[in-house]
């Protein structure tokens, strides 16, 4: 936000140098005071700190930061250590998926009471995986097991394959993996 006193100096003094000069000087002031304030104010919300204000959230809750963790992944780690306790429900663990903008979908076998965890490769990294674990070990009942499945999408592999002297093969592969890595 801009604060441009000028507006509000009076018009006697309009073309006095000197009250230009204090007009400018005060006007970049106030601009920085009023960004140190609204930096303040984000730093007050988990989702919305910088990371001098998330420092200072995990030192309440008492988590170290791993090196190299980006932002995102850190307010994720101080909002599952601050969540209030509420009944675990299924449409409750997809609203904090949700929240925590992990993309998986989770439906739960009741007669083998597990819960099963599904996204793609291209979606969710391992960071995101690390938090969904700590998520389903911390809120899931003792006796529910879960399976973390990500999907693999479709990679086509082309080589040239150079047999013999002046004899050429072209080979293609087709590679589909469809079939889901399981992480426990």
């Amino acid at each position: 936000m801009s604060n441009n006193l000028m507006e509000y100096l009076p018009e006697y003094y309009q073309d006095v140098y000197e009250m230009q000069a204090i007009m400018h000087a005060h006007g970049q002031v106030l601009n920085d005071f009023e960004d140190r304030q609204i930096i303040a104010l984000l730093n007050q919300f988990v989702t919305q700190t910088d990371s001098k204000g998330i420092a200072v959230f995990e030192d309440q809750v008492g988590i170290q930061p791993t090196l190299g963790e980006n932002l995102k992944t850190r307010q994720n780690n101080v909002l599952m250590r601050l969540l209030p306790p509420r009944p675990i429900t299924i449409k409750y663990l997809r609203e904090l998926f949700n929240t925590l903008k992990l993309p998986v979908n989770i439906t739960i076998d009741h007669a083998e009471r597990n819960a099963i965890i599904e996204g793609n490769s291209t979606d969710i990294g391992n960071e995101q995986i690390d938090n969904i674990r700590y998520i389903l070990n911390v809120y899931l009942p003792a006796n529910m097991i879960y399976e973390i499945r990500i999907a693999l999408k479709q990679a086509i592999i082309g080589n040239d394959l150079f047999v013999g002297l002046g004899t050429t093969a072209k080979v293609e592969t087709e590679v589909q993996a469809n079939v889901s890595q399981l992480f426990n």
